[in-house]
This record gives structure tokens, C-alpha cells and sequence, in this order.
């Protein structure tokens, strides 16, 4: 299986798990007086959460499989974490100063709830998922002669 194909499922995987769990917790612990625990509000909604999530980013899976395997034809994979990492904390802070300076969001831990769980999800899986270089899928083994 292509290795660029295999590192984005496994990075989006990821996202698609961890990120509406994380966001759940967050909810949470702002909430001044939750009435319902957080493992019964996690069995609530992390379905729905988990479900809208993964509707949501199938063309972000896309595009991120794309952008690694162009990447990984031409640059190491170091290189590309880099990339991908900038790439998400622009995305990340015009999100944020798009929800509050032109939506005019009031409270800057409801806009935090919303965007940081996928931030920090996406990142730590670019980072904590191995990226193979794209030559070690192409090279054959050699056998040996006679």
C-alpha cells in the first residue's frame, strides 16, 4: 500500500477518534455546573460528535493525502511534518481570529473549545505517526547470485 496513503488515514484516524473526545472533556471542565458527569456526557454525544466529524473532513483526508504524496516525491519527511504543522497553525489562528473578530464570538474559551481540540489532535498525529521516506517503497530487495 502507498506509504503517503497509509501516514494520512492513520493521521486523520486519529483526528477523527481523539479530536471530538478531546473536545468533549473541554466542553466539560468549562461548564460552570455540569448536572451530568462526563463519562455519561461522553456516551451522549461522542457519537454524534465522532460521526459529524468524519462526514466532515473526508475532503480534508483528500487533500492532506495529496499534499503528502507530493511532498514525499521531492522532500524528506521531516520537512514535510514541518509543513503539515505550519500548515495547520495558520489555519488554526485565522480560524480563530475569523470566530472572534468577524463573528464577533464574546468568549474566547467557546471559540478555544471548538477549534484547538482538532489543532492539537491533527498535530500530535503528524508528529507521533512515522512517516517512511518515499524511496524505501520503491526499492526492491536484491537478491543474491550464484
Amino acid at each position: 500500500m502507498n506509504r503517503s496513503f497509509t501516514y494520512s488515514l492513520k493521521v486523520w484516524l486519529m483526528l477523527v477518534i481523539v479530536a471530538p473526545l478531546l473536545q468533549l472533556v473541554l466542553s466539560w471542565f468549562i461548564i460552570e455546573n455540569p448536572e451530568i458527569s462526563l463519562i455519561d456526557e461522553i456516551r451522549k454525544d461522542y457519537i454524534i460528535f465522532a460521526d459529524m466529524i468524519l462526514l466532515v473532513t473526508i475532503p480534508f483526508a483528500f487533500v492532506f493525502w495529496m499534499a503528502i504524496n507530493y511532498l514525499s516525491k521531492k522532500r524528506d519527511p521531516f520537512y514535510i511534518k514541518q509543513v503539515l504543522t505550519t500548515s495547520i497553525l495558520i489555519i488554526t489562528m485565522l480560524s480563530f481570529c475569523e470566530l472572534l473578530f468577524e463573528k464577533k464570538v464574546s468568549a474566547v474559551s467557546s471559540v478555544a473549545v471548538i477549534i484547538f481540540p482538532y489543532s492539537v489532535t491533527g498535530i500530535a498525529g503528524i508528529w507521533l505517526h512515522k512517516l517512511e521516506p518515499e524511496e524505501a517503497e520503491e526499492e526492491e530487495p536484491v537478491e543474491e547470485r550464484e
